[in-house]
């Protein structure tokens, strides 16, 4: 997705969610001084990458657990690129899983997301208004270089591939490395909330209103991204709501197409 259609519905989102844009501006600003030197480009990341047809974007939903084991018993591991939105990271690394790709604002917790940086090929940091301090702290101690992401218009070693949380970032993001397939798992955009209100006493209703308004527009970006796509997309997600233009599919069947 270009600058000219992400604009829009870049300021859509800026009006529903009260964001500012003066300091998503500021964030990329600095995320970009920051990587002076150890910026990644999307040509580099695309080499690492480009031995393999297949993408799957791990979501960090509560069907996250059940879609990983599945994955592992699918036999897919060797034959797939790996892209984690940094929620996914935890349970990826207590299992002594491979990944390769994270795609993060950098709110996985701060042990998590260091030490995933020491073995994957890339971590894409994306920058906006309300991540600045975790840009300054953590940028600094990821290991390798980083492609940075802005949700602004991309300047200097930033780029914009179009996305608004975690996980349909990645999804765009696979699109421009050119995945022929990419398959969702761990995305409930709507089962996520109220799996939230089951664990705790004490509901966060201003909590659970902005995560609702930001699930609501990552899964409307991926239907929209999925109208306009020739990709091969599906959806390996155990539970969850459907995702038009993702066929329904579980990754044995996937591993029976190879």
């Amino acid at each position: 997705m270009d600058w000219e259609e992400w604009e829009p519905l870049y300021l859509e989102i800026v009006k529903e969610m009260g964001y500012s844009i003066e300091e998503d501006l500021s964030s990329a600003q600095l995320l970009n001084k920051l990587l002076s030197g150890r910026a990644m480009s999307l040509e580099e990341l695309r080499e690492k990458v480009c031995n393999k047809s297949i993408a799957v974007v791990f979501g960090a939903g509560p069907s996250l657990t059940m879609d990983i084991l599945n994955f592992i018993s699918s036999e897919l591991l060797d034959d797939v690129v790996i892209i984690l939105a940094d929620g996914a990271s935890r349970a990826f690394l207590e299992r002594g899983l491979r990944i390769d790709i994270v795609v993060t604002d950098l709110d996985g917790g701060d042990k998590v997301l260091i030490e995933t940086s020491k073995n994957c090929l890339a971590m894409v940091v994306h920058s906006h208004g309300d991540n600045i301090d975790r840009i300054e702290r953590l940028v600094p101690l990821l290991y390798k270089k980083i492609l940075g992401t802005t949700q602004c218009k991309p300047f200097g070693v930033l780029y914009n591939f179009g996305g608004f949380t975690d996980g349909d970032r990645a999804v765009f993001l696979a699109d421009t490395l050119g995945f022929k397939k990419i398959v969702l798992a761990g995305m409930d955009f709507g089962e996520e909330i109220g799996e939230y209100s089951k664990n705790i006493k004490e509901i966060d209703y201003d909590w659970l209103e902005v995560k609702k308004k930001k699930l609501s527009f990552g899964k409307k970006l991926l239907e929209l991204y999925a109208s306009k796509s020739s990709r091969k997309l599906y959806n390996a997600t155990t539970k969850g709501e459907e995702i038009k233009g993702f066929t329904r599919t579980s990754f044995r069947e996937i591993a029976q197409t190879l």
